[in-house]
């Protein structure tokens, strides 16, 4: 059971046309922003409709134990984050369109966030790899760091990054299209902030800017559990 949600935030994202990813319920899964552009701002959602409220929870549950390697090559677990939040992206280094909008709004985020030490500190932002043949520790770590210092890398066997993508719906596939010689895999674009007991908390698209991330966030942060 998740516990909250931002109350209409996806009729609010509905109002102001901000569809711009494919959103499938049953995979979550996303194939890229529709015709966004690096150099766009991102959506603005006023802050003062970003209300916390009970609502039904999602048609399917997320999260869960896990066990990974995080870029310094450390083994972490879900244990690694209890009784503190997650903000949990699945991405990869390579990712020249989706990865890279995405990361910049969240790195821009955190920089933001980093303003209030008090929450910034209970906030542990992970992008877990959806290309694991070539985001090794040591290339997450440096590619991730030109986001956020904060941003943290994990990656693991087929067997974890398996176990985890399930845990989360995910099914990144790689595409028969390239960007000129990367190749393309598709995957979900949301952040999941899964809150201290584990559970979702809510989730959102990178299509919004970061101050209107900040808001959410913080209306999540601010609670105790």
């Amino acid at each position: 059971m998740m516990g909250f949600l931002t109350l209409n935030f996806l009729e609010i994202l509905q109002r102001l046309g901000a569809i711009f990813v494919l959103f499938i319920v049953s995979s979550f899964l996303a194939y890229a922003h529709n015709g966004e552009k690096h150099e766009d701002q991102g959506v603005t959602v006023d802050p003062g409709k970003v209300v916390n409220a009970p609502v039904s929870p999602l048609p399917v549950n997320l999260g869960g134990p896990f066990e990974l390697i995080d870029h310094f090559g450390e083994t972490v677990t879900d244990q690694s984050y209890a009784g503190e939040f997650m903000l949990v992206f699945f991405g990869y280094t390579d990712c020249q369109v989706m990865c890279s909008i995405s990361l910049t709004r969240i790195g821009s985020t955190l920089s933001l966030l980093q303003e209030k030490p008090d929450l910034f500190d209970k906030l542990n932002p992970l992008v877990v790899t959806v290309d694991p043949e070539n985001d090794t520790p040591a290339v997450l770590r440096t590619g991730l760091d030109k986001y956020h210092p904060a941003l943290i890398g994990l990656t693991g066997s087929s067997e974890q990054l398996s176990s985890m993508y399930q845990a989360y719906k995910q099914k990144p596939m790689p595409l028969e299209e390239k960007m000129g010689d990367s190749q393309i895999i598709s995957h979900s674009s949301y952040f999941y902030l899964m809150g201290p007991d584990g559970g979702l908390k809510t989730f959102f698209p990178p299509i919004l800017n970061p101050e209107s991330m900040v808001a959410i966030l913080e209306k999540y942060l601010t609670q105790q559990g």
